[in-house]
């Protein structure tokens, strides 16, 4: 009888050896990921006003002149701001006019003078209308030759009144 004890208490403790061996592993806990805040500092952007003062401008090389002419209409209730294209030497390889109007009263705006077809030229005597303000405003004309772009009038048109 002891010899049976002896034997199911070895039995036991070879189940229990093995049931220690034959257990899953453990789980190791894996980490939880911790989201971090992080605060990205706000730039406060503001947009200037569109400059009134005049900047430079640059004179065409020779064979590109070009020839334009800005006018005020001198009745101060319709302030329009005429360029009118006058030729030049460069009317060949002239692409277009960009003309820009920023008005004493912040008011951007823009226009151009184009060839009629990729054949003609820009034909003298063309003109563009743009409105202005009550005061003096900047006038800016660019031109476009064949890849090269040249400013060549930048200037503050006063109004003006009739005696």
């Amino acid at each position: 009888m002891h010899a049976r004890i002896l034997t199911l208490l070895t039995l036991a403790v070879a189940c229990v050896i093995l049931a220690g061996c034959a257990a899953p592993p453990s789980e190791t806990p894996t980490p939880t990921p911790t989201t971090l805040q992080t605060t990205v500092p706000v730039t406060a952007t503001t947009t200037a006003p569109p400059s009134l003062e005049p900047g430079p401008t640059v004179t065409s090389p020779p064979g590109l002149d070009t020839i334009i002419t800005v006018e005020r209409n001198p009745i101060s209730a319709y302030p329009d701001i005429i360029v009118t294209y006058g030729g030049g030497s460069g009317n060949l390889l002239l692409q277009w006019l960009d003309i820009k109007v920023t008005r004493s009263d912040g008011i951007v705006e823009t226009a151009q003078i184009t060839r009629p077809s990729s054949s003609d030229t820009i034909r003298m005597g063309t003109s563009v209308t743009l409105q202005g303000s009550q005061g003096s405003d900047r006038v800016e004309v660019t031109a476009w030759y064949t890849g090269d772009a040249y400013k060549i009038y930048d200037a503050l048109v006063p109004t003006t009144s009739r005696p």
